[in-house]
């Protein structure tokens, strides 16, 4: 796997895949590093709970 993407495996099975990337929070553009999840989503790195401003959808700026 290239440097930024990352996956957890259990038992040689692959569960989550995910890559690193910078994601712009889409209310008040806040930039954190975050996953890019195998769903699609974007995570920011340590902030579960969403953005500072309370918004909990980000969008991927960097690949």
């Amino acid at each position: 796997m290239p440097g930024n993407q990352r996956a957890c495996e259990t038992n040689d099975t692959v569960v989550d895949e995910r890559q690193k990337v910078a994601g712009r929070c889409c209310e008040c553009g806040a930039v954190y590093s975050a996953w890019v999840l195998s769903d699609s989503t974007v995570q920011p790195i340590g902030k579960k709970d969403g953005c500072r401003c309370g918004a909990s959808t980000f969008e991927a700026i960097s690949q």
